[in-house]
């Protein structure tokens, strides 16, 4: 077991803690069946990160172990005060109790059919606040893609409860990764950079798109990868970065400037990184492209220590983009995945700049970083370049290779000019 249970009673523990000081009596805490992190790719969000997952890797790849709660609505109701409680649309409620820590595992399958599950899994939440105690008073709800059918049957389930959105406060809960995170997705990214190798390996001019796309995924199922995924674009798709498909059959030619987007699960947290590159003679522009993108990560990576916020991070990146090549076409969106990869990351990215000018989030150690500068020009190309860090005591550790792989490139193509 990567994660022991120690580890989920102390993340029960501090949502305990975050319920108390917020004066709310429960979490409810959502899961659907979503895709995220590229094409194919299910995850549980906040399910997953407290609920558990006892098999390892390897058992996956045996076909020994399932993922139930991941594929079906399911809750986790987490009191204040208590043990929490696992809850699922699924009948097969006893592979759950194999996979999670939680003892109190409940099912609503067999009582409520078709349509009556959403019913089912509001009157389940109501009987599990009741038996510890809550009837009244105001419970948190958290999870991305929570349904107004399943919001009006919790409702309608507990006309004396007042049910209060808390998604962002409690993604914050994840954002500090444990040493048994960090280990995982260490390997996570690992596997990720065997991709990435797999890519400039097989693009090459005459390939097709989607030929680039299989050896990227085979590199990463062969490295131990557990649902590996890539988004490949060339060419004149290059610059708008993500379109459907994801890739085509195209055959890659010179002057093309490929968009990739890479990554992988392992344990249950995900990779996600973007590798540049330039197919055959390039463009002055495109070096120049390239070289800007470079420049724009450098200083995101300098400007990640202890201390800094994430505001400092958008500011560092805006700043050295200007006055260079296509520095004006910088993309906002530079948190790839905002505050931690991992779990379903918390995606907080967008309102780091939506937020109020006083509002800010102080980076500590232990965070895991995804940045994402990409500039996109129309005719050009785009470079997106994405890598995972991790804040430490004094500064950053770069877990991933992209930035690597640029700068040889850039060096590389520089030299042949």
């Amino acid at each position: 077991m990567l994660i022991p249970t120690s580890e989920y009673e102390d993340r029960t523990r501090r949502c305990q803690h975050f319920l108390s000081k917020h004066g709310l009596q429960a979490l409810v805490a959502y899961s659907d069946r979503r895709y995220a992190m590229g094409q194919g790719v299910e995850v549980g969000h906040n399910l997953r990160y407290y609920a558990g997952f006892r098999s390892p890797p390897e058992e996956i790849h045996q076909g020994q172990a399932l993922l139930p709660y991941l594929r079906n609505e399911s809750l986790v109701v987490i009191p204040r005060n208590g043990e929490p409680a696992l809850l699922t649309t699924r009948a097969d409620e006893h592979l759950l109790r194999r996979q999670t820590w939680i003892q109190d595992v409940r099912s609503g399958r067999e009582t409520y059919l078709g349509d009556e599950r959403l019913t089912g899994l509001a009157q389940m939440t109501r009987d599990v606040l009741r038996e510890r105690g809550i009837s009244r008073g105001k419970v948190g709800i958290a999870g991305v893609g929570i349904t107004l059918g399943l919001y009006q049957a919790l409702v309608r389930a507990n006309p004396r409860l007042e049910f209060v959105e808390c998604t962002e406060e409690v993604d914050r809960l994840r954002m500090i990764k444990s040493e048994n995170e960090l280990k995982i997705m260490r390997k996570a990214a690992e596997i990720a950079d065997v991709g990435v190798e797999a890519f400039y390996e097989t693009a090459k001019e005459g390939v097709l798109e989607y030929e680039v796309h299989q050896a990227v995924e085979r590199a990463m199922f062969d490295a131990g990868g557990d649902n590996p995924w890539s988004v490949i674009m060339s060419g004149p798709r290059a610059y708008i970065s993500y379109v459907s498909p994801d890739y085509t059959q195209r055959i890659l030619k010179s002057g093309d400037m490929m968009h990739a987007d890479i990554g992988s699960e392992y344990g249950g947290y995900h990779s996600d990184i973007q590798p540049v590159a330039i197919i055959g003679t390039p463009l002055q522009e495109q070096i120049s492209l390239l070289a800007t993108d470079i420049k724009v990560m450098r200083a995101m990576i300098a400007a990640t220590k202890p201390g800094a916020s994430d505001k400092d991070i958008v500011q560092a990146a805006v700043s050295s983009a200007r006055g260079e090549p296509f520095g004006d076409r910088l993309r906002m969106y530079l948190f790839g995945h905002g505050y931690g990869v991992g779990v379903d990351p918390p995606n907080l990215t967008a309102r780091t700049l939506q937020k109020a000018r006083h509002e800010k989030i102080i980076l500590k150690p232990n965070m895991l970083l995804c940045y994402e500068p990409a500039l996109n020009v129309p005719g050009v190309g785009g470079a997106a370049l994405e890598d995972e860090l991790i804040v430490t005591d004094s500064g950053c550790e770069v877990i991933t290779k992209c930035l690597a792989h640029a700068e040889r490139l850039l060096s590389e193509l520089k030299s042949h000019r």
